[in-house]
């Protein structure tokens, strides 16, 4: 077993998210989608923050949940692991290098929460959520969001046909295309040990895709890709190869998209212990 690379600091700042290359090769391909999803908009409207709250946006990335968050008029605190991440945000808003599994902020501080897409790098999600119960006030509310496992599916099945082709294992989660590391269904049960309140919708949509170039940056930005280039295969070329057959026979490639929202309010004072899987 190799070790879970998307889930390890080291390689998740020196590699993954050493910059917002990576992460912007995979968020061009939402450009594509039908009907066309706004997903800081969907998080914006759930988050609900007012003037002068004091609002963390935990895996900052881009910052884009931070500057909503300022346009809303709140205090936005942008948090990650990577400072080369947070060398790229702009904004006035403050910057905190941390670790969400620990976060250095004073119990009942922060009014509001954004966890995009971030909860499945972490080796211990559920230590994340009891660090955010910690720190929210009673009235707090926390945004989590992550891809579900439908999300992409018709990518990661080309992807898997050529783990297979050449004896490689499709369940490896480093060999994966997608990050699988935290399965929706625990996710959720997580959250509810953690917060009394829990609210969940799927959006869902069907990017047409007729750019094979956009699709192979994708691919070409995974852990997958260079795991595979370091075993000594290269999958981004035939994967490149029957993208541009699939658009040119069908005119586009179509693709899945679906992320789950979570709300979660009212955190509990002592979350409830979850029986780990066996």
């Amino acid at each position: 077993m190799m070790e879970r690379r998307r889930v390890d600091h080291s390689y998740l700042t020196s590699f993954a998210y050493a910059d917002a290359t990576r992460l912007g090769a995979r968020i061009a391909i939402y450009d594509y989608q039908q009907p066309k999803i706004d997903l800081v908009a969907e998080v914006r409207d759930a988050l609900g923050v007012t003037q002068g709250m004091r609002a963390l946006d935990v895996g900052t990335g881009d910052g884009r949940y931070a500057h909503a968050i300022t346009k809303d008029g709140g205090s936005a605190i942008a948090l990650d692991l990577s400072l080369g991440m947070l060398k790229g945000v702009g904004g006035t808003w403050t910057r905190v290098v941390a670790d969400a599994e620990t976060l250095p902020f004073t119990s009942a501080s922060i009014d509001r929460i954004v966890a995009a897409h971030m909860l499945y790098h972490l080796a211990h999600p559920q230590q994340a959520l009891a660090q955010f119960a910690r720190v929210l006030t009673p009235e707090g509310v926390l945004i989590a969001t992550s891809n579900t496992e439908i999300h992409l599916q018709e990518m990661r099945r080309l992807w898997d046909e050529l783990l297979d082709d050449r004896g490689l294992n499709t369940q490896e989660p480093n060999l994966a295309l997608m990050n699988l590391e935290l399965p929706i269904d625990r996710l959720l049960a997580d959250a509810g040990a953690t917060f009394h309140h829990v609210e969940s919708r799927l959006l869902t949509s069907s990017p047409r895709c007729d750019n094979a170039e956009a699709l192979f940056a994708y691919a070409a930005s995974t852990t997958a890709a260079m795991t595979t280039s370091e075993l000594g295969y290269d999958l981004l070329t035939p994967f490149g190869d029957k993208v541009q057959a699939l658009i040119e026979c069908d005119g586009a490639f179509n693709i899945t998209t679906q992320v789950i929202l979570i709300r979660c309010t009212d955190p509990r004072s002592t979350p409830l212990q979850l029986i780990e899987d066996q």
